[in-house]
């Protein structure tokens, strides 16, 4: 199962890159420093990711953009802290569920106003909550041919979450 997460995971960032607004492109940059470090962020958190450019020569041929993000939530100067010229880091307040999704690093003319962007790269971000420890665990066994057990998972999550049992015979 963390096999097939992880190519989802890949498959969706290699699609972003591949598909930003309907163009075949290749990244101008990189996400690093997604903090907590898992694409998966518990609700109520803050996330911070930063956006940096391959190198000096990108902002050479978009002269007069900056670093931006862009995502569901609308960002403002005081979200985005400028490290140095190639790089910036975006400083997410609360995550909630709304938030989950793409978050792209872009090269504007204006932050507020993300017309004409140029695409650098993409991190895709789950929201949600870690699983409760499941309770109320009966199992019946059918003559040790098959057994069936259900169990109360506790609040909904909000992502994928996976349980695997365990037994022994004795």
């Amino acid at each position: 199962m963390t096999s097939l997460l992880c190519f989802m995971l890949l498959f969706n960032i290699h699609y972003i890159q591949s598909s930003y607004l309907g163009r075949d492109i290749q990244p101008l940059g990189s996400i690093t420093g997604l903090s907590p470090d898992d694409p998966y962020i518990e609700i109520g958190k803050d996330m911070n990711l930063t956006c940096v450019l391959n190198n000096e020569s990108v902002l050479k041929q978009y002269p007069n953009k900056k670093i931006c993000f862009d995502a569901k939530r609308n960002f403002s100067d005081k979200d985005i802290t400028v490290i140095n010229k190639t790089a910036a880091m975006l400083h997410v307040v609360n995550m909630s569920l709304s938030d989950k999704g793409a978050f792209n690093c872009v090269l504007s003319l204006d932050c507020s106003n993300l017309l004409n962007e140029t695409w650098v790269h993409g991190q895709i971000v789950a929201v949600g909550l870690p699983p409760d420890v499941p309770s109320n665990l009966t199992c019946i066994s059918y003559n040790f041919d098959n057994m069936t057990c259900t169990w109360d998972p506790g609040r909904p999550t909000h992502i994928h979450t996976t349980y695997r049992l365990y037994w022994t015979i004795q």
